[in-house]
C-alpha cells in the first residue's frame, strides 16, 4: 500500500493546492487563504485540503514557506551599486500586487505567533545575505568595519516596504542613496591610514 507520503496523487494534489493558494495570496492576499477558497482555485474537495492542512494558517505558512527569495542573492562588489540595484529591484516588485502580499502575508504571519515568534526563513535569509556582502565589503577596504546585518536589513527594507505598501507610492532613487549612506557609509577622503601605519604601529 502506497503511503499518503510517496503517493503521487497526493504529491500533486498538494502541488496543485500550494499553487492555488500562492495565486490567491497574490490576487487577493491573505484572507483569501480558506479551505473553501482554495479548494475551488485547486478544483480539489475540501477534504482533500483538510488531510493535509487542518488550519488555513498552516496552509499560508507553507505557501509562504515554499516561496522563492531572488533578493540580495548573490553578493557582489563594490557593494554600494550592488545595494542600490538590489534595492531597486525589491522596490519595484514590492509595488506589484504579488509581492505586497507577500510582504504583508510575511507580517502578519509572524506578528500572530506571539512574543516568542521567530524570523521567517526569508528574513534570516537576507541578514545571512547582507552579512556576507559587508564581509566582501570589509576585505576589500570598502567599509572598515561591518554594519550589524539584522539592524541593516531593517533599515534598508523597512523604509521601502512603508513607501511602497502602506503609502502607495514608488520609492526614488534619492531615498535609496540615503539608505545606502546611513548603513555603508562612503569613505572619508584624508581619514584612511597610510600604507603600511598598522605594521608599524606593532
Amino acid at each position: 500500500m502506497t503511503s499518503p507520503a510517496t503517493d503521487p496523487r497526493a504529491a500533486r494534489s498538494r502541488e496543485a493546492i500550494l499553487a492555488a493558494a500562492w495565486d490567491l495570496l497574490a490576487r487577493e492576499g491573505p484572507g483569501a487563504i480558506t479551505h473553501q477558497r482554495v479548494a475551488q482555485q485547486a478544483g480539489v474537495g475540501r477534504a482533500t485540503i483538510y488531510r493535509h492542512w487542518a488550519d488555513p494558517e498552516d496552509l499560508l505558512r507553507d505557501v509562504l514557506y515554499t516561496a522563492k527569495l531572488p533578493f540580495f542573492a548573490t553578493p557582489a562588489l563594490p557593494l554600494r551599486p550592488w545595494l542600490h540595484a538590489e534595492l531597486r529591484q525589491l522596490a519595484d516588485e514590492l509595488a506589484l500586487p504579488a509581492v505586497a502580499s507577500l510582504a504583508i502575508a510575511l507580517m502578519e504571519q509572524t506578528r500572530s505567533d506571539g512574543a516568542g515568534a521567530r524570523p521567517h526563513r526569508h528574513i534570516t535569509a537576507i541578514t545571512e545575505r547582507l552579512a556576507a556582502a559587508f564581509a566582501l565589503a570589509v576585505d576589500a577596504g570598502e567599509l572598515d568595519t561591518a554594519p550589524d546585518a539584522a539592524l541593516a536589513a531593517a533599515h534598508l527594507i523597512g523604509p521601502l516596504v512603508y513607501r511602497t505598501t502602506l503609502q502607495a507610492a514608488p520609492a526614488p532613487d534619492r531615498l535609496l542613496t540615503a539608505l545606502i549612506d546611513a548603513v555603508a557609509p562612503r569613505p572619508q577622503p584624508g581619514l584612511a591610514p597610510a600604507p603600511g601605519a598598522t605594521a608599524q604601529a606593532g
